[in-house]
C-alpha cells in the first residue's frame, strides 16, 4: 500500500505546508475516508470505494478540517483545494485529450462535483467541530 503523502505527490496535490511537515504516521490519523466523522465507519467505506480515484485529495481536505480554524474563509478555501485536487487527479487518470476515457472521465467528474457540493452543503458543521 502506497504511503498516503506519496499518493499525493504522485498527482502534485496542492496542500498546507504544515500537511508536508507533519509525518506519515499524524496524516494516516487524521485521515478517515470519504464523509464525515459522525458517519458511520459502514457509511465512510462505502462513500470512499465510492470516491476511491480521489484518495490523494480526501487525505488532504481531512488534514485541512483537522486543522480548522472555524472561520467560513477558511472552510471555503479547504473545499475549493480538495476540488482543484479532485481535478488534478481526474487529469491525470482521464485526460480530456484521450477520447477514449470520456465516458469514465465524466464519471469520475459528476462524482467530484457531488463531493465537493456536498462538503460545501453540510460540511460546516464538521468544520467548526
Amino acid at each position: 500500500m502506497m504511503d498516503l503523502k506519496t499518493l499525493c505527490r504522485k498527482y502534485d496535490l496542492d496542500a498546507a505546508q504544515e500537511f508536508w511537515a507533519a509525518s506519515e504516521l499524524r496524516v494516516r490519523e487524521i485521515y478517515n475516508g470519504a464523509g464525515p466523522d459522525w458517519m458511520p465507519d459502514w457509511g465512510r467505506e462505502i462513500l470512499t470505494a465510492f470516491l476511491r480515484l480521489f484518495k490523494g485529495a480526501f487525505v488532504i481536505h481531512d488534514f485541512d478540517y483537522d486543522r480548522s480554524d472555524k472561520s467560513l474563509v477558511k472552510f471555503h478555501k479547504a473545499n475549493n483545494r480538495m476540488k482543484v485536487n479532485m481535478k488534478k487527479i481526474l487529469d491525470k487518470e482521464c485526460p480530456f485529450s484521450n477520447v477514449l476515457k470520456w465516458p469514465v472521465r465524466a464519471k469520475w467528474l459528476v462524482r467530484a462535483n457531488a463531493a465537493y457540493k456536498a462538503c460545501e452543503e453540510f460540511g460546516l458543521s464538521a468544520w467548526k467541530d
